[in-house]
């Protein structure tokens, strides 16, 4: 074991991402409540290729224990990681949305 401090960027959000569920997952226990909803926003960009199929894999475990999970994402190979998505891409006349 070693201090938080010493984990790199990807370790530490990775670590920041089970304390997280877990908190979540407790707290919603204790009321007696389903967890609706998951939202990670660029949690990805930190990770090396192994860190963030690690974190798809999280994902894909804790998937069941959600209504919805939101991942934003600028990483085009994640694309394909889960089975919806909506694009929004920036153009000279607004942005435009695909729901794919």
């Amino acid at each position: 074991m070693r201090a938080y401090e010493m984990y790199s960027g990807g370790e530490a959000f990775r670590v920041n991402f089970a304390i997280r569920l877990a908190l979540s997952e407790i707290l919603a226990q204790r009321k007696g409540a389903r967890l609706q909803t998951l939202v990670i926003d660029e949690g990805f960009g930190s990770q090396d290729a192994l860190g963030r199929q690690r974190l798809v894999e999280a994902i894909n475990a804790v998937k069941n224990d959600f209504a919805k999970i939101f991942i934003i994402t600028h990483l085009d190979e994640l694309k394909d990681a889960f089975p919806n998505r909506i694009e929004v891409e920036k153009t000279e006349r607004g942005s435009s949305v695909r729901v794919i």
